[in-house]
């Protein structure tokens, strides 16, 4: 190029400018500068617009660096010159300079960055309309490699804050999206420049950075899961800061913006990112109250997993999540009402369908701690809306039938108060009183513990859980042994004994014989043992009232299936001469080792304090003679074990000579005993059929070529 091509640049100027000596480039950035500021005392803008242009387009175009560098002074010069009147001239003052800082020479960068310092020293607020184009460049200089560059960048960076914080006039609107987005870059230099960014907008409280906050916070958290700890501990600091300051002032916060961020980084596998999330929800259900409700489904779907954690590092997210899960079962608990789903009306909204989604999900948790606060949450809503979740019965109803098998007993124990409040929930009542007018059923008569076996009857779930529990023990030989009393004691305590064994017996006639047959010995056994069954023993040894004759026949009939357990409950409601009756055919029965082993049982509860009363009648009175033909019948089964001999002695020990009783008062029902006798024969004619059928196959699988 000429020297006219360099106008208004004189050739001296310009290989001064060029020179690889900084001293001479400086001398020829001072004559520029007197240049320029002749040029705009006399309002020559013409030639100042040349001046920038052969500086910013013609001698940057050279690949020479020195030459490069004397473009960067010279730019430098003329805003220097121009003073306040760079305002005019900034875009095509700081396009060029910031186009050198991605140069491949490093000195070239840095010297970028000391002029862009020096055009926005003067400039100042002028210069933010800039800023997008400022910030990117100064997002990649934070991961320039070359260290000096780096500080060049540092100073800029912290020149540029002060004009942003200061300025007056600046639209955050405009500053957040480009700090957000530098968070979700792979870069941790970026992502700490962002935090940076962030910690020192928030220094300038004028500035309002925290109604910006939903836009930031899960760019924040998504920094927090950065594997560099300097970074972290950034992040961490910033949004402890943010979350004092919400604490201090909530009115303005935005709860409903960020609530949904935090739910998801709630439930992240990085203990700090997912203890930061837990503690800003157990926060904003403090700050927010019943606010939190319209959003109860994710903040379980997250606090209730971490019920699960039993380490000790995690011991803490533990704890915030259990407390999480207290607030917003009292938010629920508090409300006078609460709205479900898009119905109309006051009180805060619930989204009951997407909850019980969530709830049903966590049944199938692998934690009894999460299990056991799900079936809590779901008796709680039971209790608080009744109606409402009567209606959503059948999305829960099976996944709390699954949780009987569970291994924990408490995990059973919750699963059946569940059950039991599905059985007799209002709701179900009302659905039935409001049923079409079909002719309402007799009462029942009351259980002994208050609770109306008829309300059982007329719910449409108690036979089908009843049915279903019986479907899990005959898939599970194991659960009817290891679980089944366990499960009829909590039932018995929750709905009342009398409901229990009525609708057990009654489901259990229609099963595979043998099942019938275990779970007569395990209802017998019970009821002749368990403390819960006290009231129930009592009713039936007492025997006087045509709903303790009723709930006998439909034991009966059961228990059938089980002979010492069918003997058990005779002698138990002072039917002996029923007793020697059925001891006179256990003759016809296949006499099994099984069989004798339930005969010694009985034995020795009958020399336990479950049966003083009836050793006391062998001394006489209604029945004795009955009572010690049935024992003395009962002594010619056994074979001469420890049991024999114990039970011979009893009988010894009874006087021979009885005075013959008055005859007992005439009653005002009456029993069968011959068809009843007849059911026994036939019920055990059919389990004889049922054993002599297996073993018909289990011959046929041994001689099969296949098998």
């Amino acid at each position: 190029m000429t020297e006219r091509d360099y106008a208004p640049l004189s050739a001296a100027c310009v290989r001064g400018l060029c020179d690889k000596l900084y001293e001479k480039r400086k001398f020829a950035g001072v004559e520029i500068e007197k240049m320029v500021k002749d040029f705009n005392d006399a309002n020559n803008t013409n030639q100042i617009k040349r001046l920038i242009r052969v500086l910013g387009q013609d001698l940057m175009s050279s690949t020479n660096p020195n030459v490069k560098n004397g473009a960067l002074m010279g730019l430098s010069s003329v805003a220097v010159g121009l003073g306040k009147g760079s305002v005019t001239y900034i875009g095509e003052l700081t396009h060029p300079i910031v186009a050198c800082l991605g140069e491949s020479e490093a000195r070239v960068r840095y010297a970028a960055t000391e002029a862009l310092f020096n055009v926005l020293k003067i400039a100042r607020d002028a210069a933010l309309t800039q800023f997008p184009l400022v910030f990117d460049a100064l997002a990649r200089l934070a991961a320039d490699p070359e260290p000096q560059v780096r500080q060049g960048a540092e100073l800029l960076d912290r020149l540029v804050k002060d004009i942003v914080t200061e300025s007056p006039c600046l639209e955050l609107s405009r500053v957040v999206p480009l700090v957000r987005e530098r968070m979700y870059t792979r870069s941790a230099a970026a992502r700490q420049f962002a935090v940076a960014w962030v910690s020192a907008l928030d220094a300038a409280p004028a500035l309002g950075l925290r109604r910006h906050l939903p836009e930031l916070l899960d760019g924040l958290f998504t920094v927090l899961d950065d594997p560099n700890p300097e970074i972290r501990r950034m992040c961490d600091v910033q949004l402890n800061e943010f979350l004092r300051s919400i604490k201090k002032d909530p009115s303005e916060v935005n709860f409903e913006a960020m609530i949904n961020i935090l739910i998801t980084h709630a439930q992240s596998t990085e203990e700090l990112l997912q203890l930061t999330a837990v503690t800003w929800l157990k926060e904003f259900a403090e700050l927010s109250g019943a606010g939190v409700l319209p959003h109860a489904s994710g903040v379980l779907r997250a606090a209730l997993p971490c019920l699960a954690y039993t380490d000790e590092p995690r011991k803490k997210i533990r704890e915030t999540a259990a407390t999480v899960n207290l607030q917003l079962t009292k938010l629920v608990s508090d409300a006078p009402e609460i709205r479900v789903g898009e119905e109309e009306g006051e009180g805060p909204r619930l989204h009951l369908d997407a909850v019980v989604e969530v709830l049903t999900q966590m049944l199938h948790h692998s934690s009894v701690h999460t299990k056991v606060a799900t079936l809590d949450w779901i008796l709680h809503l039971y209790n608080k809306l009744p109606a409402e979740m009567y209606a959503r019965t059948e999305r829960v109803f099976v996944s709390v039938v699954g949780c009987l098998t569970d291994a924990a007993d408490d995990v059973v124990r919750r699963a059946l108060a569940v059950l039991a409040e599905i059985c007799s929930c209002p709701a179900a009542s009302a659905a039935v009183d409001s049923a079409a007018a079909a002719p309402a059923a007799p009462a029942a008569p009351a259980d002994a513990s208050g609770d109306s076996y008829g309300d059982l009857e007329n719910s449409p779930y108690y036979h089908k859980f009843l049915n279903a529990l019986l479907r899990l023990l005959a898939a599970d030989e194991n659960l009817l042994e290891d679980r089944g009393a366990f499960i009829i004691r909590q039932l018995c305590v929750l709905v009342g004994a009398e409901a229990v064994y009525r609708g057990v017996a009654g489901a259990a006639r229609a099963r595979e014989p043998r099942l019938a047959a275990r779970l007569a010995d395990v209802l017998a056994t019970l009821l002749l043992t368990a403390p819960e069954l006290h009231p129930l023993r009592l009713r039936l040894r007492a025997f006087d009232d045509e709903a303790t004759v009723s709930l006998f026949r439909t034991l009966y009939l059961c228990w059938a299936h089980s002979p010492v357990a069918l003997l058990a409950l005779c002698l138990l409601t002072h039917n002996y001469a029923h007793c020697a009756a059925l001891i006179g055919t256990f003759g016809e029965l296949e006499i099994t080792v099984e069989f004798l082993t339930e005969v010694d049982k009985l034995v020795q509860l009958i020399e336990s304090p479950v049966f003083a009363y009836l050793r006391l009648e062998l001394l006489g009175g209604a029945g004795s003679a009955e009572l010690r033909a049935a024992l003395f019948g009962l002594l010619m089964l056994l074979p001469q074990s420890e049991a024999f001999h114990a039970l011979r002695r009893r009988l010894h020990c009874a006087p021979h000579d009885i005075t013959a009783p008055a005859a007992p008062p005439q009653q005002q029902w009456e029993l069968d005993f011959p068809a009843l006798l007849a059911e026994f024969r036939r019920v055990q004619a059919a389990h004889r059929d049922h054993r002599m059928l297996e073993r018909r196959l289990s011959r046929a699988r041994l001689f099969d070529p296949r098998t």
